[in-house]
C-alpha cells in the first residue's frame, strides 16, 4: 500500500508552477479588494496547503467589523464582489451559503469572494472559517506530513463520491476531511477507524466534551458527530447523510482489503444503450414513472434540497394511499431540467379497500359516525372493532400522481411555482434527455 500511496501523492500534489499561477490570481483579486478599503483573507485548501492538483477553488473572505449590520455586510459584500470581477474581466454570479456571495470565473479558476465578520464570537457559520484555517495550519506545523495525508484522503473521498458538504453530495467538507486525518494521524489510520464506524459515531478531536454520550442528545439527527475543534457547540459533520456515511465506510473496508488506484481515480463508466435500458426496465416487472420539471436557473444547493423534499413528500403520499414505491431517485442537469424517478412495486390496487373503524368500547358518537359514513358498505364488527370494505376512489397510481402534481403539497418552493411539470412513463422516460440522464438511469436500474 505504501508504494501505491506514494504514486497517488505524486499525481495529486500541486506543482510549483501551479502554485505560482494561483498566487498571481490571488494577488490580483486581493489588490482589487484592498483598493476598495476591505481586508482580504485567503481561506480554503490553498491557505492551509492541503490543496490537490488542478482541482480547487480560490476562496477569499473580506472581513467586516462586527458592528456592521447583517444587511450591510451582505449588500457591501455583493457590491464589492461585482466591482472586482467586473474590473478583472471575469464572469460572475451570486451564490448562497450562510448568506449570498459572489462567485466568478477567472483564468479557469472558480474564485469566491465571501463577506464575513472579523470576530472571536461567530455571528454566522462562515465567521468560524478563519479559525479553522489557524487550527489546521497549526496542526500541520506540528506534523508536516499531515498535509499530504489530508491530500490522500481528499482524493480518496472524491474518487468514491463522498467529498463535499453541498446539498448535491451531502458529504464530507474539506475541513471535516482535515479533522478526520488530524484526529487519527494519517490517511490509513483514518480509513481503519472509519471501517469500524457505527451510525451516530462520535469524534471529539480536541476533547472539548467531558460527557461524549451527551452529544447524541445535542445532535439527535446526526449520522456522524465530529465536534468542531474551534466551536464545541457545532457538529462539523452535520451535512453528512446516512447514505454518504455508509458509502464511505464501505469504501474504506474495500480499499483496506484490496488497495487500488481505482478508489482515487475511478475509471469512467459507460452507459447502456436505450435498447438495453428498455430491456432492463421490462425485465424487472415493475413500473417506472418520472416526474419532469422544466425550470430556469436555480442555485444547485437550493435545487437539490428542494428535489429531495419534493421527492420525499410524493413518496409519503403515494405509500400512504396503499401503492408501494420500490425505489426513488433524483437527477438534474443543474440548468433547466430536473427529474424525480419512481419505480413501483405496487401501482394498481384492488377496487375494494378494507377500512378500519373505531373499537367497540370507544365512544358511541365515533362508532355511530363510522357506521353512518359507510352504511352503504354494510359495516360490521370484526375482532372487537368496526370494519367496512369500501370502494377505492383511485386504483391506478397515475391518477394519484396527477392529483399530487395539481395540488403540489409538500413541494419545494421553487418547484411548486413552476408552470411545466409533467409525468413520463416507462420506456418513454428515455426521451427525457441525453447521455447524462441515460447514465443516471443505467445506475438506477
Amino acid at each position: 500500500m505504501h508504494k501505491l500511496l506514494e504514486k497517488i501523492l505524486e499525481g495529486i500534489k500541486p506543482s510549483e508552477e501551479e502554485h505560482r499561477r494561483e498566487k498571481g490570481i490571488i494577488d490580483r483579486v486581493e489588490k482589487a479588494l484592498q483598493l476598495r478599503g476591505v481586508r482580504p483573507l485567503l481561506v480554503g485548501s490553498l491557505a492551509k496547503k492541503t490543496d490537490i492538483r488542478a482541482d480547487k477553488d480560490i476562496d477569499i473572505f473580506i472581513l467586516f467589523d462586527p458592528g456592521v449590520s447583517r444587511k450591510e455586510l451582505e449588500e457591501k459584500g455583493l457590491q464589492i464582489g461585482r466591482e472586482v470581477f467586473t474590473e478583472l474581466g471575469a464572469e460572475y454570479e451570486i451564490d448562497y451559503a450562510e448568506h449570498p456571495y459572489i462567485k466568478g470565473l477567472l483564468e479557469g479558476y472558480v474564485v469566491e469572494i465571501v463577506p464575513c465578520y472579523e470576530t472571536k464570537k461567530p455571528k454566522s457559520a462562515v465567521d468560524r472559517t478563519p479559525y479553522h484555517i489557524q487550527y489546521v495550519k497549526r496542526k500541520i506545523r506540528e506534523n508536516r506530513r499531515l498535509a499530504d495525508e489530508i491530500r490522500l484522503m481528499k482524493q480518496f473521498m472524491k474518487g468514491v463520491g463522498v467529498y463535499g458538504a453541498e446539498a448535491k453530495v451531502q458529504g464530507f467538507s474539506g475541513y471535516l476531511t482535515e479533522l478526520l486525518v488530524i484526529h487519527y494521524g494519517s490517511f490509513e489510520d483514518a480509513l481503519k477507524a472509519a471501517s469500524g464506524w457505527k451510525f451516530n459515531e462520535i469524534l471529539d478531536p480536541e476533547n472539548l466534551w467531558e460527557d461524549k454520550e451527551a452529544l447524541r442528545f445535542f445532535f439527535p439527527e446526526a449520522s456522524l458527530i465530529v465536534v468542531d475543534a474551534v466551536d464545541e457547540n457545532r457538529n462539523a459533520a452535520a451535512a453528512v447523510s446516512e447514505q454518504t456515511m455508509a458509502r464511505f465506510i464501505h469504501a474504506a473496508r474495500e480499499f483496506l482489503d484490496k488497495p487500488s488506484r481505482d478508489f482515487f481515480f475511478p475509471p469512467e463508466k459507460g452507459f447502456p444503450s436505450p435498447e438495453e435500458l428498455v430491456a432492463r426496465m421490462e425485465s424487472r416487472g415493475t413500473r417506472f414513472i418520472a416526474i419532469e420539471f422544466t425550470h430556469g436557473r436555480i442555485n444547485p444547493n437550493t435545487l437539490y434540497s428542494q428535489l429531495r423534499k419534493t421527492r420525499d413528500s410524493i413518496v409519503r403520499h403515494i405509500d400512504g394511499v396503499g401503492f408501494k414505491v420500490l425505489k426513488s431517485g433524483i437527477w438534474t442537469d443543474e440548468e433547466h431540467l430536473s427529474v424525480i424517478l419512481l419505480e413501483f412495486e405496487v401501482w394498481i390496487l384492488p377496487p375494494i379497500e378494507h377500512r378500519l373503524g373505531p373499537p367497540i368500547d370507544m365512544s358511541l358518537e365515533e362508532q355511530d359516525s363510522f357506521v353512518e359514513k359507510y352504511k352503504d358498505y354494510r359495516p360490521r364488527i370484526e375482532k372487537g372493532r368496526w370494519v367496512a370494505e369500501v370502494r377505492r376512489e383511485i386504483i391506478h397510481v397515475e391518477e394519484l400522481i396527477s392529483e399530487i402534481l395539481e395540488e403540489r403539497r409538500g413541494f419545494g418552493k421553487n418547484l411548486r411555482e413552476l408552470e411545466e411539470i409533467s409525468m413520463v412513463e416507462d420506456k418513454y422516460i428515455l426521451k427525457i434527455d441525453g447521455k447524462k440522464f441515460l447514465k443516471f438511469l443505467g445506475e438506477f436500474t
